[in-house]
């Protein structure tokens, strides 16, 4: 898997764009910290916590935004986490990855001198980035562990990442193996290279390991949770299902795609969006049946909607963050369909808390109300960055 000839593609030469690892032995990269604000400059995914806002900065962070007053949003803070790629929020309390560290952070308790919970190496890289045919900088171990990669020039590679059928990400957005956090009723869920990991967060600061699967071998997209269990899909196109109390088997799907984005809504129905990061772009939501007397993933409806970065569910309302704006999709009926849009800018992520949406634009973060019409939000305010 490290380095491979390949007939079909020739070895290059010379200066070759690629990457090179990162690794732990950098004092650096563990310091988290509470900053003064500063400028959005890669804004990313959105998550709410009380009447906050924060917002990721691609791989530094996240930006802290008060909406105690919607009309009037204030930056608050920065919170600096070098490597910063997931993260989940349970009650006060910030779960987050710093590289290959699962922390927790109180919300509640933001200064300089705040207190850090860590997990040390909860998650695991690969001695190759996770891009397909890339090529990358051979690993030194006596430098420390992988941690991560970063995009580099590489005179006259040695080592090369094979291009296998159905081997996951191809577009090189995601430097790290890490598919995501899942936390629900006291316990945190999680998959690294090896193992499906419950913890128990009766102690949010120290989250305890209570149950631990054996994955290894298979190459995991993204987790969420559908019908009270959790859901994996993996690289290969199945959905497995394991029960949330001891990560027992709860069933399978066999037509699952790691191109598209799940989303679950009620018992037997997901939707799902295309995966931007993993394959072309699409412009489809798609409505699935995934029902108990079948293994197999039923499509039952298709709904056009744009380029489509995120959507959130409230009441028998889908919004959905797209390209061509703020889209709202009912789906009281047998099939979704669209009774609203906003063209107002392009998004690339939504959230929703109470009555108010929070888009992330290319510019600025925008705040609407569903409180008077679910089907014509109004507009709060926008938050330049």
């Amino acid at each position: 898997m490290l380095a491979a000839c390949d007939n079909d593609q020739p070895w290059q030469r010379g200066e070759i764009d690629g990457y090179a690892p990162i690794y732990s032995a950098d004092p650096m990269l563990k310091q988290i910290s509470f900053q003064s604000p500063r400028k959005t400059v890669n804004g990313g995914k959105l998550f709410t916590a009380g009447t906050n806002v924060l917002q990721e900065e691609a791989d530094s962070g996240l930006h802290i935004i008060s909406y105690q007053d919607p009309a009037h949003p204030v930056k608050t803070g920065f919170l600096r986490i070098p490597g910063f790629q997931v993260a989940a929020i349970e009650g006060d309390y910030l779960y987050a990855n710093n590289y290959n560290d699962l922390i927790i952070i109180s919300l509640k308790a933001l200064s300089t001198n705040m207190t850090v919970g860590r997990l040390a190496d909860v998650w695991k890289q690969p001695d190759y980035p996770v891009e397909a045919g890339a090529y990358f900088e051979c690993v030194d171990h006596s430098k420390g562990v992988v941690v991560g990669w970063r995009r580099a020039k590489i005179k006259n590679p040695q080592c090369r990442r094979q291009q296998l059928i159905g081997d996951g990400p191809g577009d090189g957005e995601n430097t790290r193996n890490n598919p995501g956090l899942v936390v629900s009723n006291g316990k945190l869920y999680l998959v690294n290279l090896d193992f499906v990991m419950m913890y128990s967060l009766v102690s949010p600061m120290q989250p305890v390991i209570a149950e631990a699967r054996n994955v290894a071998g298979k190459l995991v997209d993204s987790i969420f949770l559908f019908r009270g269990n959790l859901a994996i899909i993996w690289y290969n196109g199945f959905l497995d299902l394991y029960d949330t109390a001891r990560l027992d088997d709860a069933g399978y799907y066999n037509s699952a795609s790691e191109c598209e984005k799940y989303f679950s809504v009620g018992d037997t129905i997901a939707y799902a969006i295309p995966n931007r990061y993993n394959c072309n772009q699409g412009t489809y939501l798609t409505q699935y049946e995934l029902r108990r007397d079948t293994n197999a993933i039923i499509r039952s409806g298709e709904l056009e909607v744009g380029i489509t970065g995120g959507l959130v569910q409230s009441g028998q309302y889908l919004y959905l963050a797209s390209d061509i704006g703020l889209v709202t999709v009912n789906i009281a009926g047998p099939t979704p369909v669209k009774v609203g849009q906003l063209n107002d800018g392009r998004y690339q992520d939504i959230v929703v808390n109470g009555n108010l949406l929070f888009l992330h634009g290319r510019e600025q973060v925008v705040c609407y109300s569903i409180a008077t019409s679910p089907v014509s939000p109004t507009l709060i305010s926008k938050l330049p960055y």
